[in-house]
């Protein structure tokens, strides 16, 4: 998976970034696939050069900004992200609109399987810790014997 994230660059205490698409695993200052412009927080105002075309297209295609590149996105063109919903949803076609409501169903999809997924860990650590319990019981009871 694609995201589109900060890479720091600059020397100590004088950060500069760059805006890049990335693999998800790789470093933060790793190989990047594309480079899609530069943010300078230190600067009056804050310096932001952003191609947004280029992170329009990557989004589409699947990239997934970060936090902080969602924002930047936001200030460097107002609406960006509402601009990107409308695209898919605005394709014109009856088809395509009676296929949306199925499309968000699939959006929650994520957040329902790391919910499974966050319950089963807890139920595996409870069922852990149960069992640690029951073998230092059953050894107190056996030291008690003796």
């Amino acid at each position: 998976m694609l995201r589109i994230r900060l890479a720091r660059r600059g020397r100590k205490k004088r950060p500069s970034y760059r805006i890049v698409v990335i693999p998800s695993r790789a470093g933060r200052d790793g190989r990047y696939v594309d480079d899609l412009g530069h943010y300078d927080p230190l600067s009056d105002p804050s310096g932001i050069q952003i191609d947004v075309e280029k992170a329009r297209t990557w989004v589409q295609h699947g990239a997934q900004p970060s936090d902080r590149v969602w924002k930047l996105l936001e200030v460097a063109e107002p609406g960006f992200r509402d601009g990107l919903k409308q695209g898919k949803a605005g394709s014109g076609t009856a088809a395509s609109k009676a296929a949306s409501p199925a499309g968000q169903a699939s959006s929650d999809a994520p957040a329902k399987a790391q919910s499974k997924a966050k319950a089963k860990s807890k139920a595996k650590a409870k069922s852990k810790a149960k069992a640690k319990s029951k073998s230092t019981a059953k050894s107190g009871s056996k030291a008690k014997a003796k």
